[in-house]
Order: C-alpha cells, then sequence, then structure tokens
C-alpha cells in the first residue's frame, strides 16, 4: 500500500494517470479516490468510474485485487464512453447515407438526421418514427429517405447529387428485377435427375466486381467513404465516391462480363460468369440456359421494341434512360429478330448505361469520347523494372533472418531465449542446424553471420551470388527514435494493420503530398521528365501506386492476366453501341455518370490494348500453381511487353498474404515460405531468360514485424522493427545492412526494446528507398523530397545507389 496522493484538478476535463517504475512486476490498483474542494455543490461535475487495473495472470504472494466485477465495471465504461462519443451520430449518419445513394449530403441533412439518432425521434407526413431513445436506427432511417434531400425530385438536376451504385446492389437488382429462377434446364441432360431446386450460388464475387456478401477486405468494408476519383469533374469538385474505390479495369470488366454471361447463359462460368461450371453441357446464346442452375426468367410484358426498353429501363434504372441511349438500344436490338433475343439484348447494353450504374441525370454533348492511352517515347534511358512485394499480415521477418554467428555477444543464445526456448520447449526460434548460413559481410553488425529460413533457398543463392541483400531492424518511421519517445514520434496507430498497410505503401506519414504512395509519386516525377512509365497492380487498388491528381493512373490487373471482353457478343459491333452509350457527356450532366462512363471507356480501351500486347507473348518458364506466382508471371509477360508500350519504366505490385500468425508461426511460415521460394525462383530465372536481370530490382515490405517473445498458441503477435530484403542483378549484395539487434528484452539500458521483443527500428523504409530511387531515376534533391518526404530525417542511416548498386 502507498501513501495518498493529492491532485490539483483544473476546470475542464482533468486525465490522472498513474505510472509504475520501470521493471515493477505488480499492477496498480486504486482502492479510493474522493474529489474535494468544489467550489459550489451546484457547479455541474462528474467523474467516470474510477479506472481499475485488473491482472490478468495471478501473481504469487501479490496484493494485486483481481475482482472480476471490477474489470465489467470498468468495461462498461468504457463502452458507454463509446456509444456516447459525440463523433458516433455523424459518422454513422454520413455513412448510412452513402449506402442509400447520397455519397455527399448537405450539412443541413447531416444535422437533421443525427438529431433523430440522438433523439430517437423523427416526424415526417404527419407520422412518427422511433422510440425516443438514443441510436434509434428506426428514426435514423426514416430522417434519411423521408427528408426533403432525399425525396425533392428537384435534386435531380443537381449533377453533384447522387452517387454510383454499388456493384453487388446493381447484381441483386438484375436478378430480383429479371425474376431469376432456380430452374435447369429442362431437356437434353442425361444421366440421374438433379436437384430440383439450388440456392443462388455466385462464386468469387469479391474478385469479379469487387464485393461479395460476408467477404470484407478489410474491417473498412469495401470502400473508402472519403474517395475522391482521380479524373473527371468529381475530382475537380472534390465530391466522394465511395464506390469509385473499385472501380478499376479488371471489376469493371469483371462486372460487365458476368452480368452479360448471366444474361445470355444463365448463372453458370460461361465467359467468365457469376457461378461455376454446373458438370454439364455448353454455352449457348439460345435462351435455353442449358449449362446454368438458374436463369433470369422474366415474360416481358412489351410486344414492341420500343416497350421492351421502357420495360427494362423502368426495373434497372428506375426510368432514368435518357432518351438518346434509348434511341440507340433499340436501333441496335432491332436487328435481332426474335422477341425472346430482343429483350435479352436490351437488358445486355442497359447494364452498360451510366444511369444503370449511377443515380445521376446523364446528358451527352453528342461527342464522341476520347480516350487517349498512347504514349510516345522520347527518352533514350535503358529499361527498368520496379516490383514491390508486399508481404501482407506482418511477416515475422526474425523467422526470416536469424542471428548465427555473433561475438562477443552470443546473440544466438539470447535470439532463442526470446523465442522461448527454455528446458520445456524449443520455443520457435530458428535452429542452428536448419539455418541457410550466410556472411554478414558487415563489421557493424554483432554477428558474423546470418541465417535464412531453409524454405528460402533462392534467396540464399541470390546473397551468395551477390543479387540479393538485407537491412536489418527497419521500420516505417517519420524520424530516429527510441523506447522514451517513439509515441510522439511516430504519429501513426503503430501495431494496426490497416495504418501501418497504408502509411508503408505511403511513405509520407505527414502527408505532404495528400493521398499519394510511393511509387505514384515516383511515376509522378519520371513522367515529369518525359520518362515514359507504366504502374502496374496485380492486386487490386493500393496506395503505394496512386499518384497526384492528373496524373497517370496505375493499370489494375487480377493474377490471372487479362480474360476477354464481350466474349461471343449477341449482335454485331456490340462493343462499338456500348461506347456510344458512354460518350462525352455535357459539363451539365451528372458528375458520377460521368465518372463510371469514362472509367468504364478507359476501361475497355485499357483492356483491349493490354489484352493484344500480353496475348503476343509469353513466358519460357513454368510457373508454379499459387497465387503469387500468377502475379509474378503476369509481371514477367508484361515486361516482354516494355516495347510495344512504349516505356522505359515499369513499376509493379504484387502481395503475398497470410502472415498474421498468431499461431503456428512456424508451420505457417513454412508454407508460405515454400510457395514465396518457388514463385521467386521462376521469376528470376524468366527474367534472366529475357536478359532483364540486370535492369530489375525487387523490394520486400511488409507492415510491421512480430514480437520476438512468443504468445500462448506458438504464434507471434504485432511488433514494429523488421528484417527485409531486395534481389537483383544490378545489387551490390550479400551484405546485411542496417544493425540487427544484439539485445532484445526491455530494460532501462536497452534504448530500442519494448516488451515481449518488439523492437524500435534503428533504420527506416527510406533506407532501401532511397537508392532503390536514384538507381530508378530520381534526382537527389527537390525530386527525392517529394518521393520520399521524411528520408532527410535520417543523416547517416540512409543508403545511396552507389552504395546499393554496383
Amino acid at each position: 500500500l502507498t501513501e495518498g496522493k493529492i491532485v490539483t484538478l483544473v476546470e475542464g476535463v482533468n486525465t490522472i494517470k498513474v505510472k509504475c517504475p520501470f521493471g515493477n512486476d505488480k499492477r496498480p490498483t486504486i482502492d479510493y479516490l474522493k474529489i474535494e474542494g468544489l467550489p459550489s455543490p451546484t457547479i455541474a461535475s462528474k467523474f467516470r468510474n474510477p479506472p481499475h487495473f485488473v491482472a490478468v495472470i495471478g501473481e504469487e504472494n501479490s496484493y494485486t485485487e483481481q475482482n472480476m466485477i471490477d474489470a465489467q465495471y470498468e468495461t462498461d465504461a468504457l463502452l458507454e464512453h463509446l456509444v456516447y462519443h459525440d463523433n458516433v451520430a455523424p459518422f454513422l449518419t454520413t455513412r448510412i447515407m452513402q449506402r442509400f445513394g447520397v455519397s455527399n449530403p448537405s450539412p443541413r441533412y447531416v444535422k437533421t438526421c443525427v438529431e433523430a439518432f440522438k433523439t430517437g425521434f423523427y416526424t415526417s407526413g404527419g407520422t412518427s418514427f422511433g422510440d425516443s431513445s438514443y441510436g434509434s436506427l428506426e428514426a435514423l432511417s426514416a430522417c434519411i429517405v423521408l427528408d426533403r434531400e432525399a425525396t425533392d425530385e428537384a435534386l435531380y438536376e443537381d449533377p453533384a447529387f447522387g452517387s454510383l451504385r454499388e456493384p453487388i446492389i446493381m447484381v441483386m437488382n438484375l436478378l430480383r428485377s429479371m425474376e431469376y429462377s432456380n430452374t435447369l434446364p429442362t431437356i437434353g441432360l442425361d444421366g440421374p435427375p438433379l436437384a430440383e431446386f439450388y440456392n443462388v450460388r455466385l462464386y468469387k464475387m469479391n474478385e469479379k466486381i469487387g464485393q461479395s456478401p460476408h467477404d470484407f477486405p478489410s474491417v473498412f468494408s469495401f470502400f473508402l467513404p472519403e474517395y475522391v476519383p482521380e479524373a473527371g469533374p468529381a475530382l475537380s469538385a472534390q465530391l466522394a465516391a465511395p464506390e469509385a474505390t473499385i472501380l478499376d479495369m479488371p471489376k469493371i470488366i469483371g462486372m460487365q462480363n458476368g452480368m452479360i454471361s448471366l444474361i445470355k447463359y444463365g448463372l453458370s462460368d460461361c465467359n467468365d460468369g457469376y457461378g461455376r461450371y454446373p458438370g454439364y453441357k455448353w454455352c449457348s446464346d439460345d435462351g435455353l440456359y442449358y449449362r446454368s442452375i438458374g436463369h433470369l426468367d422474366r415474360v416481358p410484358a412489351g410486344t414492341t421494341i420500343a416497350e421492351l426498353v421502357s420495360e427494362v429501363s423502368l426495373l434497372l434504372t428506375a426510368g432514368r434512360l435518357s432518351q438518346d441511349n434509348r434511341d440507340t438500344i433499340e436501333a441496335a436490338c432491332s436487328a435481332e429478330t426474335d422477341h425472346d433475343a430482343q429483350f435479352r439484348c436490351i437488358q445486355q447494353l442497359i447494364v452498360f448505361s451510366t444511369e444503370f450504374h449511377s443515380t445521376n441525370k446523364m446528358e451527352k454533348s453528342g461527342e464522341d469520347r476520347a480516350v487517349d492511352t498512347t504514349t510516345v517515347v522520347t527518352s533514350t534511358e535503358p529499361y527498368k523494372g520496379l516490383v514491390y512485394l508486399y508481404i501482407s499480415g506482418g511477416l515475422d521477418s526474425f523467422h526470416l533472418l536469424a542471428p548465427h554467428t555473433c561475438a562477443p555477444i552470443n546473440v544466438y543464445e539470447r535470439f532463442r531465449a526470446i523465442r522461448g526456448k527454455n528446458s520445456l520447449s524449443e520455443g520457435i526460434g530458428m535452429k542452428l542446424d536448419e539455418m541457410l548460413v550466410i556472411d554478414g559481410n558487415n563489421p557493424d553488425q554483432p554477428c558474423s553471420t546470418f541465417g535464412i529460413h531453409p524454405n528460402l533457398p533462392i534467396l540464399h543463392a541470390l546473397y551468395n551470388d551477390g543479387d540479393a541483400a538485407f537491412i536489418a531492424n527497419a521500420g516505417l518511421m517519420a524520424e530516429p527514435v527510441d523506447v522514451n519517445n517513439y509515441r510522439q514520434m511516430t504519429p501513426v496507430q503503430l501495431f494496426a494493420h490497416n495504418d501501418m498497410n497504408r502509411n508503408t505503401q505511403k511513405e509520407d506519414i505527414f502527408d505532404e503530398f495528400v493521398g499519394t504512395g510511393v511509387q505514384g509519386r515516383i511515376a509522378d516525377v519520371l513522367n515529369g521528365k518525359d520518362m515514359p512509365v507504366n504502374v502496374f497492380s496485380i492486386s487490386g487498388t493500393q496506395p503505394v501506386n496512386v499518384g497526384e491528381p492528373g496524373g497517370s493512373a496505375p493499370f489494375i490487373l487480377s493474377s490471372s492476366g487479362l480474360s476477354d471482353f464481350n466474349k461471343s457478343p449477341s449482335i454485331s459491333d456490340m462493343n462499338t453501341v456500348i461506347r456510344s452509350l458512354n460518350n462525352a457527356t455535357r459539363k451539365d450532366s451528372g458528375f458520377f455518370a460521368e465518372t463510371f462512363a469514362n472509367k468504364l471507356s478507359e476501361a475497355i480501351t485499357s483492356h483491349e490494348q493490354l489484352k493484344a500486347e500480353l496475348d503476343a507473348v509469353d513466358v519460357s518458364t513454368v510457373f508454379p500453381d499459387s497465387g503469387i506466382a500468377d502475379q509474378l508471371k503476369v509481371v514477367a509477360q508484361l515486361m516482354k511487353t516494355r516495347e510495344s508500350r512504349g516505356v522505359v519504366r515499369d513499376m509493379f505490385y504484387v502481395e503475398h498474404g497470410g502472415y498474421d500468425t498468431h499461431s503456428n508461426m512456424q508451420i505457417n511460415l513454412v508454407n508460405k515460405f515454400t510457395d514465396l521460394n518457388a514463385a521467386l525462383e521462376a521469376f528470376v530465372a524468366e527474367v534472366k531468360q529475357q536478359g532483364l536481370w540486370d535492369s530489375v530490382t525487387l523490394v520486400q515490405f511488409s507492415e510491421f514485424a512480430r514480437t520476438l517473445d512468443p504468445n500462448t498458441g506458438d504464434g507471434s503477435d504485432h511488433a514494429w522493427g523488421a528484417n527485409h530484403f531486395h534481389i537483383g542483378g544490378g545489387l551490390n549484395g550479400g551484405k546485411v545492412r542496417g544493425l540487427y539487434p544484439d539485445d532484445f528484452v526491455q530494460s532501462p539500458s536497452n534504448p530500442i526494446a519494448l516488451s515481449r521483443g518488439r523492437m524500435v527500428p534503428t533504420y527506416s523504409w527510406d533506407a532501401m528507398w532511397k537508392g532503390t530511387a536514384e538507381w530508378f531515376g530520381i534526382d537527389d534533391g527537390s525530386e527525392m523530397d517529394k518521393v520520399l518526404p521524411m528520408h532527410s530525417n535520417f543523416p547517416g542511416k540512409i543508403y545511396n545507389a552507389a552504395e546499393l548498386y554496383v
């Protein structure tokens, strides 16, 4: 027990912090708290229930009171604080409004519905909604759909009002409006009887359209709520269009291919459909749906083609289809003589219209839409390719590179001890006899040799050839820090996947170049120097590839490359008709309609060009069957198209996931490293075959490393400082740069060790990026300041191209 402490409070909110002496193995307990001296009993004051620290693990002879009810009180207080926080109502209100089709609600609209949420009460037209309790979703929903901003038809004329539509909502719209039926083909099926009823089975929709029920890509759902498209009037007006977050080329093509397939063939795998191969028959656009487990079964009420267009327009666009697009569709589908074929043709064309993909009014200018994707090469620079390998989930990189022979300090024994080795367990650290040993070739390191994981022999071979190197204990930092100041000096959510992922890819913690990533900024600088560069992601939209507004947008491909767009079209010149439906719009046309029309037109044009170029090349090396190998194979194919694309620089993003090893870390990394090793072996062999090995660098990053101290599930948890590698024929490799820790235990004398073996980085990600960017064509000075805004904060701990490359 300690003596009582007197704390002087000031007017307003006060926070009392309790700090224990370093090394104290007890937990503080506040048993009695009294507030005295209020000047008047009428002054409003309140005190949240006093903090009570509960020891998680009992300690022998401990005086710590472990009372479950205290933990429950504290938890209840925290939940109450969060639920009633001032930001909750406006946050939820705005997000829900966006899902109801208003991407940029007015402050008045938000304020009105926030009040409904807080009071639990809303009245409209004499009808009351809600139960007068805080957080009433009934009152909030009623306000959102009944407020004048949701019901006034005049707002339809406002080009800034409305939204893009969610992909999955449009798929549901098509299924329901066209009356999807789980009816199997009635003729031509041999064999035993099949089931009479099937549930709707949509396959890998997240890959095809960017959305799938119960398959969120992260805790932040599918969209960035504040996302502003990188081109068009929405950019100029700085209007949010969350759904545009996933409007990249593969998903646009996947979305439209799937809808065409559903209309023509039913739910199946035909031409990249939304279903899977059912095990029978073929793809045929004849209304018999031979290869499906269900199909759109609506019988149209109309008889003339004009009536059919009006009917489908009403069901799929709420009647918003412009007269211009009506005329275009009627003319195109009149070529079909069969009534049912006309109906299917109309459905296919309407799902390509801007009115289907947005809630805006669309007004065409009468001009064709200009889509220019050509590149004129004026640079004489030799080709270089940069591959950004992101290992997502937080790589346990001390299981990638471990200490081996170390003197005078036996770092290896310290390493094994922190990794859990004791008289009862071997822990999770690599053993000496299983490591692939390399010379550190760096007198500053505490070890003369290190060990690479045995399932990564490609790194071992490349390192010994001088084509691979490591930087030890590096990480995301704004400036050099230690255990005493890292929280104040590193304004990010350390140890959080989402924030560390985003900021690792941005390399701009203070947002000097808002919304951009390091490869996007490299592309901006190089394009300004007449060095044509393409940026590709083979794994979705990524922050690292985003440049400044108005710059060239990154190409987004899937790991399987590019499929055909609209294979076997139902009518002649169908793609020409699709383009005409999305021709140039007037300045007062809907901003979100224009965003989709522009995105679709760019996607089709880019797809056609890349498809033709990729189909014209093949790789000489056999790549293994894995996700990361598929991505690297596409990278190798793209490199072979560099001349036809007219570029002298390429940047690629690939991602290998599944490294969040909170349990069974060793077993999981054996499997992950085996896949990664095979993929890298094939990629290196192919790049060498193309004669580009000296012109290519692959850099590896992850959001953070993991605790050296294992958890109870033989796993490791989120940490910070990491070991990472780069490979390439031009590297001055065969060295472990950075500074490998020689002490992993938290103590007053250790400036870089946090609890459980979480290491504070001694080198920043900029250490590798600086020399890599110089090699790639970025000059020191203003260009480097833009690409790496924080690099000057690390004097003496940055590697130049002269150090990293030969």
